[in-house]
């Protein structure tokens, strides 16, 4: 479920040599399927389903340290969150390989817009527990921390690539009516996976039978249950940004898949990739926007603090 695979065999850039390698992957991993399919099994899932965390920066560490921490656990795994502020709830939700405080550049507007900015770190990464996840175990968290039993009194959600994707498929199964903001979302994810593992030389059967075993365990389809397809059924307000350049997730994906809903409004950024959209003060500033926009009173507020957005485009 990673925008790149984590592990796996590293290629250069010589085509011939990629070719060769990812021929030879092919090979070891047919053969070890005949004779050890789990252990082919194992293999893949640390691969593509395990996740590198960076350490937080000095200043991300100054707001987790400012954050009233709180805790759940989701399956197997304790599940680490932060909230700052009062009021109702704003969902930050990170990518793969991501933290929730990388949202840092999003807590200060939405404090000061009256909401409490909740973070945590997904399954597997930053300082909650596991070793690997998968897009099915991300949505049961977004759903966890959507429900009733948690008391967090959500009314919006940000969320970022991979995150994107488990946000769109948990407000589609909670039928919950939530403004979002989707930054650079993995909106054609099956696409995205497959393509990732063929890259990377992945006979099909070890990686369809992966597949399998975490639909079973978590009762979703990875077909049925594509962001792109969920999309629609969202109950309120979608605002997908996205950088033209990101080199990660296709700007192309939103733009087919945003232009089919008409709940669905396109903000297209130039020249902040797929990281750098979670600082940029432009797509901070549309974002508050948009969660504010049916508040009468506040929106405007918010926005003259700062300069309009000159980096976005619809």
């Amino acid at each position: 479920m990673a925008e790149r695979a984590s592990v796996a065999p590293t290629y250069g850039t010589n085509v011939r040599t990629n070719a060769s390698q990812r021929w030879a992957t092919q090979q070891i991993l047919r053969m070890l399927w005949l004779v050890a399919p789990r252990l082919a099994e194992r293999f893949v899932e640390k691969a593509f389903f395990s996740p590198k965390s960076s350490p937080p920066s000095a200043e991300e560490q100054r707001w987790l340290d400012r954050g009233e921490p709180f805790g759940l656990r989701v399956h197997d795994k304790r599940i680490r969150g932060w909230r700052w502020g009062t009021g109702p709830g704003v969902l930050l939700v990170h990518g793969w390989n991501g933290r929730g405080i990388q949202f840092h550049r999003f807590i200060t507007p939405l404090i000061d817009a009256g909401y409490t900015a909740i973070a945590f770190d997904g399954p597997a990464h930053g300082a909650s527990e596991g070793r690997s996840t998968s897009y099915f175990e991300f949505t049961d968290t977004v759903r966890a921390l959507l429900g009733p039993d948690q008391a967090l009194d959500i009314r919006a959600v940000i969320a970022h690539s991979f995150g994107a994707a488990a946000v769109v498929n948990g407000l589609a199964h909670q039928e919950l009516a939530l403004k979002s903001v989707l930054l650079a979302p993995a909106l054609r994810l099956e696409d995205l996976l497959l393509h990732a593992f063929d890259r990377h030389g992945i006979p099909p059967m070890i990686y369809e039978n992966l597949i399998a075993d975490y639909e079973n365990r978590f009762g979703y389809s990875l077909r049925h249950d594509g962001p792109h397809l969920r999309l629609k059924d969202l109950r309120s307000p979608v605002l997908v940004i996205h950088d033209l350049d990101d080199p990660i997730i296709p700007h192309r994906d939103s733009r087919t898949v945003s232009g089919e809903f008409g709940h669905v409004t396109l903000h297209t950024t130039h020249g902040l990739g797929h990281k750098r959209i979670l600082t940029d003060p432009d797509v901070v500033e549309a974002t508050m926007a948009h969660i504010l926009e049916s508040e009468p009173g506040t929106a405007d507020s918010i926005i003259s603090k700062s300069r309009r957005p000159t980096a976005i485009a619809s």
